[in-house]
Order: C-alpha cells, then structure tokens, then sequence
C-alpha cells in the first residue's frame, strides 16, 4: 500500500486521566510537546491527507494540528474511548473520499518514520493490519475498504481489537522501546 492511497489519523483525543490535570499531549518532551514527536515522525510520509481527531475543548492540541496541517475531526465524547475516536476518524475520512486510513496515536513518541513504512509496504491483499509486541496488539493500524466501514459502526467502548479477531489482517512486529507511550507525568519524566 502507497502512503498517497490512504490517509493518516492522529488520534488526540484522549482525556488521559492518569496524567492529572495538564495536557499530556502538550506536554514538553525532549523539547517540544508530546504529540509533535508523532506528529514529526510522519512529516515526510506523503499521506494523502492528514487528520487529527481532537476533543472538542482542546485550543491548544488544535492550533497545533492547524499549524501542521491537518484537517480536525472532533470528538465532543471523548470519555467514550477509542473506539468513539476511530469511529469518528473512519466517518470523517469516508466523508472526504478516502478508502484507507493509517492511525497512529498522539502519545507514541518512539514510533519512527521506518515502523509506518514498514507496516504499509508489507501489506498484501489485507484491508486491516495491526502493530503488536511481545503478545500485544496495538496501533498503529491499517483500515481499508470492508474494514474502513466496520468502523464506521463500530461500539464505542469496545475499540477495533474486535476487527483482529478474525480474518486476513496482517500483523507487523514492533520493537518495545516503539511501543512505549506516555500515561503519568514520573513515565514523561522517565523518559525525558
């Protein structure tokens, strides 16, 4: 799969409970906020477009999505989940034409540029693929055609590991060190 045939999610909707009261998106790591580790990581990928599925409340997670350029999807139910989040981002992408996304999380900042490419050329006949470590699956994931529009109903507070239950997917390995994300302040601090 081409990067120009589907188009990239960035999932930043999150209400990170266990961070306490900032923003962890926006917190600074190594520098800059947290989410534009991600965001820097995929610059030079020529998806064909990009969006940010951000909670509706969030002046600052947009101003920045802006900046880069991207399109927002908000989320005005956040406490809903993720699964609320990729619902929202397969309807918007649909909306505007797209047949595949490509969705990453705002909070994996040791993805890097090789794991996406990685993971979109090993693609054969598949319209879903996952991420997974050690026994863990995880984004970032692939949805096209028969699976773009399962998630499009998709329950809320179940998420898409239901659409890896079964059936052609493809599974792509990522190292640990890739699939460490930011939940608490003493994990950005670890890590800084």
């Amino acid at each position: 799969m081409r990067a120009e045939d589907c188009a990239l999610i960035i999932l930043a909707a999150g209400l990170s409970m266990r961070f306490g009261e900032s923003d962890k998106l926006m917190a600074e790591f190594q520098g800059k906020p947290l989410v534009k580790h991600v965001i820097d990581t995929v610059s030079s990928i020529p998806f064909a477009e990009r969006f940010a599925v951000v909670p509706k409340v969030s002046e600052h997670r947009k101003k920045l999505f802006n900046y880069e350029g991207y399109s927002l999807l908000e989320n005005e139910a956040p406490q809903l989940g993720q699964g609320e989040s990729l619902r929202i981002a397969a309807v918007g992408a649909k909306a505007k034409g797209h047949k595949a996304i490509f969705v990453m999380l705002g909070d994996m900042p040791f993805l890097q540029k090789a794991d996406v490419t990685n993971l979109l050329s090993n693609l054969m006949d598949q319209d879903r693929a996952i991420s997974y470590c050690n026994k863990t699956i995880l984004p970032p994931a692939f949805f096209a055609n028969e699976a773009m529009q399962e998630l499009t109903q998709l329950e809320s507070k179940r998420g898409a590991k239901a659409l890896f239950e079964t059936g052609n997917f493809y599974k792509h390995p990522l190292s640990e060190r890739a699939t460490r994300d930011i939940d608490t302040p003493e994990t950005l601090a670890e890590f800084s």
